[in-house]
């Protein structure tokens, strides 16, 4: 746990560890004085001189620091020392009453137990171990100063004399339920601690994913702002030229190059607004993945005669999946697409559909062109990273997401032969928390 998660976890325990102390506080300034003085007057049935004495002073001392502690507490409000220091006054005050109200036989003895949970739960371990070992201690000197008569007219004399063996059970007993509460309560209070420890952690993952989301966004944004300027400047003046030529001649290579303009931002904002907003959910259904690419090599068959490109599929029989057929489809056509833009004049684009060694579905898109440059391999799915001379970087990054809310994962690895080699991987059935929403910026940083 770093400093920082430190300080949070202190914190957060002081502050509600503070509330329930400031509850006790009053209530024991009130409540529990009353049950002190009724308890002291108990001792007046058995009127012994040490007795009166004994519980006279207790109630004295009881009530003092009551008071005191509840106007510090007002005063300086709750710090980390406040539990320790009350639990420890707790453990001797309460073993003086169990002294004056009979020792073993004291009806208070099962308080012993109580207060050691408390202190067992509420105090961190360092601490904790000082109050166990001076709860250990109070409880054995009791019993060794009553068993072995140092402390003679301990029990009250209108409760009876209880035989000494029982006082021996109920001395080890006590002892025995001590260590095992305190236990329990360590393992309790651990218990808490790593779940809290836990929210922390994914809290401060949370804020870091969304620290380099808003810096990746406050990134993107500036690259799209240049983006635009260019394709907007040459609208602009096309547009200018059309309206003085408008009488003159026909515009139509100008309203050509304003069409691809157009299409051309209205791409850069699509693939903006996929990074920006949280994936929606899934909707699955059982998907042939080899039906799926055939259909995706057909769209692309006029980009690929366009470029001089041979498109061929390998893989024989349907793959299987269970997947969102309209999100694989758009990995599929932003790989596919990629490879062809990527490929030479004359070149080959290879599809491989199949499974994986470990029974997941597998499709490889391998091209025949120069393949990754080094300088961007470990970074092609960081979004903003390209390289194409128009391209915005987001494709890749978008479906990587994709891929990912599957429980999938899309990797592009450079071939052995040359080119670049994009691969699908797809599990036969989706896991169990997939179909839930994903931002987008989980994957942003991934590659």
């Amino acid at each position: 746990m770093d400093a920082r998660m430190k300080r949070s976890f202190n914190d957060i325990q002081l502050k509600h560890i503070g509330r329930i102390f400031g509850h006790m506080v009053r209530l024991r300034a009130t409540v529990g004085a009353v049950l002190i003085v009724a308890l002291a007057g108990s001792a007046l049935l058995d009127p012994q001189p040490w007795r009166l004495a004994w519980m006279g002073t207790l109630v004295v001392c009881a009530l003092s620091f009551f008071v005191y502690e509840l106007r510090r507490f007002n005063r300086e409000q709750f710090t980390a020392r406040t539990v320790p220091t009350n639990l420890l006054f707790g453990v001797v005050f309460l073993h003086c009453l169990i002294v004056g109200t009979g020792g073993l036989a004291s009806p208070l003895l099962p308080l012993v137990i109580v207060l050691a949970f408390v202190g067992a739960i509420g105090l961190p371990r360092a601490r904790h171990v000082k109050v166990f070992l001076a709860e250990m201690s109070a409880l054995s000197l009791l019993s060794v100063g009553q068993l072995g008569g140092w402390l003679p007219g301990l029990p009250l004399s209108f409760l009876g004399s209880p035989p000494r063996a029982m006082l021996i059970a109920v001395a080890v007993l006590m002892l025995l339920l001590l260590v095992l509460v305190n236990a329990l309560g360590v393992i309790i209070r651990k218990t808490f601690d790593d779940m809290l420890i836990e929210a922390l952690a994914q809290r401060d993952e949370l804020l870091a994913t969304h620290r380099t989301y808003t810096r990746a966004l406050e990134a993107l944004s500036g690259e799209i702002a240049h983006e635009l300027k260019n394709p907007l400047a040459t609208v602009k003046g096309l547009t200018q030229l059309m309206v003085r030529e408008a009488g003159r001649a026909q515009p139509a290579e100008r309203l050509e190059v304003l069409s691809t303009e157009v299409v051309r931002m209205q791409g850069i904002l699509e693939e903006f607004l996929n990074y920006s907003r949280p994936l929606v959910p899934l909707s699955v259904s059982s998907v042939d993945l080899a039906a799926l690419c055939d259909e995706a090599l057909v769209l692309h068959e006029g980009l690929a005669a366009e470029r001089g490109i041979r498109l061929e599929r390998v893989g024989t029989g349907p793959v299987n999946a269970v997947c969102d057929s309209r999100k694989v489809k758009q990995v599929v056509m932003n790989l596919l697409h990629n490879a062809i833009e990527a490929s030479s004049q004359g070149g080959r684009v290879t599809v491989d559909v199949g499974g994986t060694s470990l029974g997941e579905a597998r499709v490889s898109i391998q091209d025949e062109g120069p393949g990754l440059p080094r300088e961007v391999a470990g970074r092609v799915f960081d979004a903003g990273v390209t390289t194409k001379a128009k391209g915005s970087g987001l494709g890749l990054t978008v479906a990587r997401a994709l891929a990912r809310q599957h429980g999938g994962e899309v990797t592009l690895e450079n071939g052995a032969g040359g080119g670049c080699i994009a691969k699908l991987v797809l599990p036969r059935e989706l896991p169990a928390d997939t179909l839930r929403p994903v931002p987008a910026r989980e994957v942003a940083h991934a590659g």
